[in-house]
């Protein structure tokens, strides 16, 4: 059975306990969401304002100091962002149509702003991504862990709304494994696994 090895709650101090350790036995099966009573506390969830402070959570570790050549052909990865430019306010135009493939755009191009290292290429889309990002209200949802263990055979599953997972050491023995229902950052001091 799963077992947490130190709750989060605040101590008698009023000072914050350290985050819970998961231990996953021999063939267990858990999921971990910030809708399950047992992990809420857990969890922490943020409503960002602009897209750098998306990037800041979710976006790559390390970053490159140099550009490299495939960085730079934003045409290649995702073209539709590179045949026009859009501005704030289409994503509030009349027709439904025009506007749905607004906010398609601006979803595509946020996307592209948090998961790539060079920005760049991107930076004229950030007014668009921050009225959007203003528009949709995303909560992201991030469960902070002490030590994670995963004996053989058990399976961790990172809910779809589990946007970050940050973990002082990850280790997964035999067939033990993390799965992810959505897009996760997993931030770890170590991961140890075979």
């Amino acid at each position: 059975m799963t077992s947490p090895s130190s709750a989060s709650f605040g101590g008698p101090d009023g000072a914050a306990a350290p985050p819970q350790a998961l231990r996953l036995e021999a063939n267990e099966k858990l999921v971990l969401s910030p809708d399950s009573p047992r992990f809420a506390s857990g969890y922490r969830q943020v409503r960002p304002q602009s897209i750098d402070e998306v990037r800041k959570l979710l976006g790559p570790v390390n970053v490159p100091d140099g550009r490299s050549r495939a960085e730079n052909l934003l045409a290649t990865r995702v073209p539709e962002l590179t045949k026009r430019l859009l501005r704030p306010e289409d994503l509030k135009v009349k027709d439904p149509n025009a506007r749905a493939e607004a906010r398609r755009l601006a979803y595509l191009a946020a996307r592209e702003y948090v998961h790539t290292a060079n920005t760049a290429s991107l930076k004229q889309w950030r007014p668009i991504i921050d009225q959007w990002l203003l528009e949709v209200k995303p909560v992201i949802s991030i469960f902070t862990a002490g030590d994670i263990d995963i004996a053989d055979g058990a399976t961790l599953t990172l809910s779809a709304n589990t946007h970050a997972l940050m973990a002082q050491r990850i280790r997964m023995h035999g067939n033990g494994r993390i799965v992810c229902r959505g897009s996760v950052k997993i931030s770890a001091v170590s991961v140890d696994g075979s």
